[in-house]
Formats: structure tokens, C-alpha cells, sequence
């Protein structure tokens, strides 16, 4: 039994996740309510709209040569956050090549049912969490809601067929701008343009 617990617990480690993490909500009382900027359908990592390059332009109306300057210094600190998430990857893998190591062939497909498992609840979850956000925020219907989570998770899906050595600002850019197109045919007008508003905050 023991040996499962600590092939599980590497499995969630391996998958970049942590396995006290995926406890806590089973030992840790619920946090309270965050402010409404917490209902902003953005995922983990991204840039809060305090720090909107777009709100830095007009709010502090930037001169042309600073709003280059922002552009430069935006983009090195992208591709420094590119080369981290690549070494994060790289350790993982390792990780994941160790521990298959010590496995039987009947373990190995075992350990890596566990990790196929673990990313897709991950990814499930982001994804409902984003819809149920867009509904809330932009008064969808129940049709629209599942429309849009099945646009959601189709442009999940393509940003993760990145390959290194694609431009990566061009990939996400048109990424984003074929999941707006989906993104139009569900809503009207008016919360199409509220959804295009919002998503620029978190650019």
C-alpha cells in the first residue's frame, strides 16, 4: 500500500502538481469570498489587470519611445517566463524518466494513467471555472455557457500544440484571435464586445 501512496504522490509531482495541494480543500476551511477582480475569468499565471500594458499606455500616457521601451522590456521578461516554464518541463520529464525507471511495465501504465488522469481534471477544471466567470459576467444562457466551454477547451487544446522554435508571441496571437472568431459565433453583439474589453485586461 505504501509503495501506491508514494507512486501517486510522485505521479502529481511529476505533473506539476502537488499532492498537499490537491488535499486541502479536505483539510483546510474554505477561504472567504475574494473581490470581484477575483471573478475574472483569467487562469492562473496570467498578468492581473493592474499590470495591463494596454492600461500602462493610456492611463500613464507613454511617449512613443517609452511605449517601445515597455514593448522591449514586456517581451525579454516573456521569454525569460518561456525559458523557466521549458526548465520547470525539463525537471518534470526527468522526474518522470526516474521514476519509470523503478516500475514494473504493469506500473508504468498504471503511473501513467494517473498522470493522463490528473492533467485532464486540471484542465476540466480551469475550464469550468472560466465558463461559469463568461456566464456570470456576460449573463449568458445555459446554450451559450456550453458553447462557449466547448470553444474554451478547443483553444486550450491548440495553445498547448506549441513546439519550440514557433514564434511564440505569433502562436498565441493567432491562437487567440482563431478562439475570438469561435468566441463571436455564440455571443451577441454586445457581449461579444464586452468579452473582447475584458480579455484585453489580461494581455
Amino acid at each position: 500500500m505504501k509503495i501506491w501512496i508514494l507512486i501517486f504522490s510522485a505521479a502529481l509531482f511529476a505533473g506539476g502538481t502537488c499532492l498537499g495541494v490537491a488535499l486541502q480543500p479536505r483539510i483546510a476551511p474554505p477561504q472567504p469570498a475574494q473581490a470581484k477582480a477575483a471573478e475574472l475569468p483569467f487562469s492562473p499565471g496570467h498578468r492581473s489587470p493592474e499590470f495591463s500594458p494596454t492600461r500602462f499606455r493610456e492611463e500613464l500616457k507613454l511617449t512613443d519611445d517609452q511605449d517601445q521601451k515597455l514593448d522591449t522590456i514586456l517581451s525579454d521578461s516573456q521569454e525569460e517566463m518561456q525559458a523557466l516554464g521549458r526548465a520547470m518541463r525539463s525537471a518534470q520529464d526527468k522526474s518522470r524518466e526516474r521514476i519509470v525507471e523503478i516500475l514494473s511495465p504493469e506500473q508504468k501504465a498504471q503511473f501513467d494513467a494517473l498522470l493522463a488522469a490528473e492533467r485532464k481534471k486540471r484542465g476540466e477544471a480551469e475550464i469550468a471555472r472560466s465558463t461559469a466567470a463568461w456566464q456570470k459576467i456576460l449573463t449568458l444562457n445555459d446554450e451559450q455557457a456550453a458553447k462557449l466551454r466547448s470553444v474554451l477547451s478547443e483553444g486550450r487544446s491548440r495553445r498547448h500544440e506549441y513546439k519550440p522554435g514557433v514564434d511564440y508571441r505569433t502562436f498565441r496571437k493567432e491562437s487567440r484571435e482563431q478562439q475570438n472568431k469561435e468566441v463571436e459565433k455564440v455571443l451577441t453583439p454586445e457581449q461579444f464586445k464586452q468579452y473582447l474589453n475584458i480579455s484585453e485586461l489580461e494581455r
